[in-house]
């Protein structure tokens, strides 16, 4: 009677526990069933063939309780400090052994977390998802390419929400094919993002044990999260050790670097173009009609204007946005782009509107190309703003 009173007490518990009798698996409660399959094989082999009175095991802690032949294990999660410092010191060094980031980051936590799925996505494109790390069920199954349209992390690639986390059922989102057969299935997830560059990636779960601390497994996605954005951030920049500075000097009436300076910066864009996939945009502007405002007004007063406009362009631009005098009445633009193009266009009739309503006579004309569209060419780039400027004055 006592045998079977004691399991119906505990089955419901909130606690992983289970029975060993005479170094046999008697019973096991449904908290602990649901424990990942290598996670159950760890705590069996230690309560069966080792002697320690606990074990500490992916965010858990194991008690052993023993009378004679008969052991009692009972387990709980740890504090959040105890499993911050088992995340960092497994998942860092898991980081610094090479290999992809994003499958050694699932690859950590899916244990730690004990939910059915942990997945680590990588932003493709603009239309695709590179799953590079998806643990299930203590396998880490084979990366993928999945469409942007219909995931559940659509929201976190799409405009500039300031919501980095987000959490909902299956059903709504019926076209995420990995999601779609459990359509209960509670789903987390978390965009990864780097300085001026927002939703590089995502992490998510879904399908939790029955039993399961919500709020402990938010926080531990976001400190996950944060530590893979931040290896990505320091490794980029160890890669790119070997960019160096120009040392032309600055412009004399603008204080702007020059077309030497520019072109360092342009194969720079390319190397992180092609590493990250991180596009850029490239604008060239110029003073319509120079020769004629210095003819009417004199020499300073063209002058002032460049440099005013210099002034202008340099407030219109964020701040990893970088701007160059060509030459003459030419400047040039390179913008990260992060999800969409910067509205250069809409940016530059507003100054130019401003300076005209003191020299009517002024205008601009601009042409800009992104590294995306010209495959990541350096030179075909420029060839392109060329010809699209050239084009845009034989129409006037």
């Amino acid at each position: 009677m006592k045998t079977k009173i004691i399991p119906a007490l505990f089955d419901a518990a909130e606690a992983p526990m289970l029975l060993i009798n005479d170094q046999v698996h008697e019973w096991s409660n449904a908290r602990f069933r649901e424990l990942p399959e290598s996670l159950r094989r760890s705590v069996l082999t230690w309560a069966q063939n080792q002697s320690e009175d606990w074990l500490e095991l992916e965010g858990y802690r194991f008690q052993r309780l023993q009378v004679e032949e008969h052991t009692a294990i009972l387990g709980y999660i740890v504090d959040r400090n105890r499993l911050q410092r088992t995340l960092l010191l497994k998942l860092l060094p898991a980081l610094q052994m090479g290999g992809d980031p994003y499958q050694n980051t699932a690859a950590v936590l899916g244990p730690l977390l004990g939910w059915k799925n942990c997945l680590a996505a990588k932003r493709k494109s603009n239309r695709t998802l590179e799953v590079l790390g998806h643990w299930q069920d203590g396998q880490l199954l084979s990366p993928t390419t999945l469409p942007l349209t219909g995931n559940a992390a659509q929201a976190f690639y799409e405009g500039e929400s300031p919501k980095d986390q987000q959490k909902g059922l299956a059903r709504e989102f019926p076209l995420d094919e990995l999601i779609q057969e459990t359509p209960s299935a509670l789903w987390i997830g978390q965009r990864l993002d780097l300085p001026e560059q927002q939703g590089v990636g995502h992490l998510c779960i879904w399908n939790p044990p029955e039993h399961v601390d919500i709020d402990l497994a938010e926080w531990l996605l976001g400190l996950a999260a944060d530590t893979l954005s931040a290896w990505l951030m320091s490794h980029a920049q160890a890669a790119n050790k070997d960019y160096e500075p120009s040392n032309e000097p600055l412009d004399q009436l603008t204080g702007l670097p020059g077309p030497k300076t520019f072109d360092l910066a342009l194969i720079h864009a390319v190397s992180t173009h092609q590493q990250t996939g991180q596009d850029f945009l490239v604008a060239l502007v110029d003073i319509d009609g120079l020769t004629h405002i210095n003819d009417q007004y004199g020499k300073p007063a063209g002058d002032r204007l460049i440099h005013r406009f210099a002034d202008d362009l340099l407030n219109m631009c964020r701040r990893r946005d970088q701007v160059f005098r060509l030459g003459g009445d030419e400047f040039l633009l390179l913008m990260p782009i992060t999800h969409t193009p910067p509205p250069v266009t809409k940016r530059l009739n507003r100054i130019s509107a401003q300076i005209r309503e003191k020299m009517p006579e002024f205008g601009l004309n601009l042409a800009t190309a992104t590294l995306s569209e010209v495959k990541g060419s350096g030179e075909e780039l420029m060839l392109t703003i060329d010809q699209r400027l050239k084009a845009l004055k034989s129409a006037k």
